[in-house]
């Protein structure tokens, strides 16, 4: 009896895994299709995002902006140490950011969550556009979204059009990874590398884009 309790006991215990496996075996193209559809989106148009080619299209536009050439009244490196960088904001009159623009911030959230890392990239680069249009004096709203904000900057060349396309599709990446799509521990680390890029010009512009009596336009 005792033994027949006990192989009793091990086949309920197997019930449940063994009715998954089932699941999945008899559903593996049905599975296949949904972990696919979370990879791929279909904005209306019929315009298909997959986000590995995302990823991969801001990999390589974050490399052209490191390798462009950066015109001769603008420095290229910071002069201001990485722990001083909020402090400087404050100062300039500018919003601090989350990360303290160290981008180590989001790679260490990134491993315990890739979203939530992404999340907060996300409001730290609306935070840097706002900004640099505070610095540049670019007419803005509170209201204007963070596209429109990049379009304002690209046309008053406080931007170059490679930055502004590199903060939209990390932007868009960041977006649909909130949204709810699968994003890897490895792609949002590539996210995160890509962005650093424009961490290191804005920290150099914070260095030298002011003069001591600078002040912020008033609004």
């Amino acid at each position: 009896m005792e033994i027949a309790k006990l192989v009793l006991e091990y086949i309920r215990a197997l019930i449940w895994p063994l009715t998954v496996l089932g699941i999945s075996l008899f559903f593996r193209r049905e599975v296949k299709g949904l972990l696919a559809r979370l990879r791929k989106a279909v904005l209306p148009g019929g315009v298909s995002l997959d986000l590995g080619e995302e990823v991969r299209e801001v990999k390589e536009l974050s490399e052209r902006v490191q390798s462009s050439p950066r015109s001769p009244e603008r420095k290229g490196t910071a002069t201001i140490p990485l722990t001083e960088a909020n402090a400087r904001m404050m100062k300039l009159g500018l919003t601090p950011m989350l990360s303290g623009l160290d981008i180590d911030y989001f790679r260490s959230r990134a491993e315990t969550d890739p979203v939530l890392a992404l999340a907060g990239l996300r409001i730290d680069l609306e935070t840097m556009m706002r900004n640099v249009a505070l610095g540049f004096k670019v007419p803005i709203s509170s209201s204007y979204s963070i596209h429109r904000i990049l379009a304002q900057l690209k046309d008053a060349v406080a931007i170059t059009p490679d930055q502004m396309e590199l903060a939209k599709k990390i932007l868009r990446v960041c977006n649909q990874a909130i949204h709810g799509r699968f994003v890897s521990r490895e792609e949002a680390d590539e996210v995160i590398k890509a962005a650093e890029v424009l961490f290191h010009q804005y920290l150099a512009w914070l260095s030298w884009g002011f003069d001591e009596d600078w002040k912020p336009a008033q609004s």
